[in-house]
């Protein structure tokens, strides 16, 4: 394409400068130590921007406390302050419209990076001339307990969440797949994560994270890259080199009610935005509502508690405001939802 051939001409040759952007709300303590994962990289970055969603001046004056640390390794460290809307998609395009690298890398404010993942990923971007967004690998995207391989098994059958050996993929019921720990070698995958996901300058000057998508933003990262990955296949990898954790912290979290109510109402959007609307499709899509309601209940049984209870109980609200509001969901009018997370 002709994208992809001038891309790759004017980065021949040409040394790679990062630009790392990362959206926080309210994480001193698990931002701190991602700074610190960062500033420890083998290949260091030309600049750090973290655009803050917090309620409170804590993260600035982190970022002041850092700034001299980070400019005698000679990165810039910039804060910006979201001045529009409480939202992971909105922070994350204004962090693309202040940074200058080549390569612009989002992070979680709660991961931690293995020292050598930037060099790790620029290694991707030289090998694989077309390649456009690279990610690490996650090496705890996956628990080992009984409950957790109960969940995946029937993930598998129901086309929900699941470890699929050396695939990173959406599948048609709109959920992702990700590689099980047993990958060895770069692959091709269809959508990157957004707690580390990189992509060349040029094509954020095209494609944008969904501002539709507010507060957490649930699966912004999975709609962004898989749109750009029906666009332009073959070029997006995942490498098993670039490591990292992702701690998943609670802090700052939606309640568990709505929370559920976004990944419903979210990923149905996505649905219909992103997926062929043909009945083998649609009927897959209902499928996997009815496996992630038997993922609840089989867990409530295994393990009964009132959270679990709960989590059916939500499940089954959301899945009639789905209902409810579908012609508006497929419209991509989401206002329905959104008001209530002001």
């Amino acid at each position: 394409m002709d994208f992809m051939n001038s891309h790759v001409n004017m980065q021949e040759g040409k040394k790679m400068e990062v630009s790392i952007i990362i959206p926080t709300y309210n994480r001193t303590e698990e931002l701190k130590e991602a700074l610190e994962s960062i500033i420890a990289q083998t290949k260091l970055p030309k600049e750090v921007l973290i655009v803050d969603d917090s309620e409170h001046d804590e993260i600035q004056n982190l970022v002041k406390q850092k700034k001299n640390e980070f400019e005698f390794k000679g990165i810039t460290l910039k804060y910006i302050r979201n001045e529009k809307e409480r939202s992971s998609a909105i922070a994350r395009n204004i962090g693309i419209e202040h940074s200058t690298g080549d390569i612009v890398l989002f992070i979680d404010d709660d991961v931690i990076l293995d020292r050598e993942y930037i060099m790790n990923i620029l290694r991707v971007y030289k090998e694989k001339h077309g390649a456009i967004g690279v990610q690490g690998y996650i090496i705890n995207a996956f628990s080992e307990d009984m409950i957790s391989k109960i969940r995946y098994a029937i993930g598998r059958i129901f086309f929900l969440w699941y470890p699929e050996n050396d695939k990173c993929r959406v599948q048609p019921s709109a959920e992702p797949t990700y590689p099980s720990s047993s990958l060895k070698r770069t692959i091709e995958c269809q959508w990157l994560a957004g707690s580390n996901c990189s992509f060349k300058r040029e094509i954020l000057q095209i494609f944008k994270f969904d501002e539709n998508l507010k507060r957490y933003s649930w699966r912004e990262d999975v709609d962004l890259s898989y749109r750009i990955y029906k666009k332009i296949p073959n070029s997006l990898y995942i490498t098993p080199y670039a490591k990292l954790i992702h701690k998943g912290s609670k802090t700052a979290r939606l309640p568990k009610k709505q929370l559920i109510l976004m990944q419903r109402v979210y990923i149905s959007y996505f649905f219909y935005k992103n997926i062929d609307q043909c009945l083998k499709n649609k009927l897959i899509f209902l499928l996997s509502m009815i496996g992630e309601l038997i993922i609840q209940i089989t867990m409530s049984i295994i393990k009964p508690s009132k959270p679990h209870l709960l989590r059916v109980k939500y499940l089954i609200e959301s899945y009639i405001m789905t209902l409810k509001h579908i012609k508006e969901i497929k419209e991509g009018n989401l206002k329905f939802f959104n008001k209530s997370l002001k």
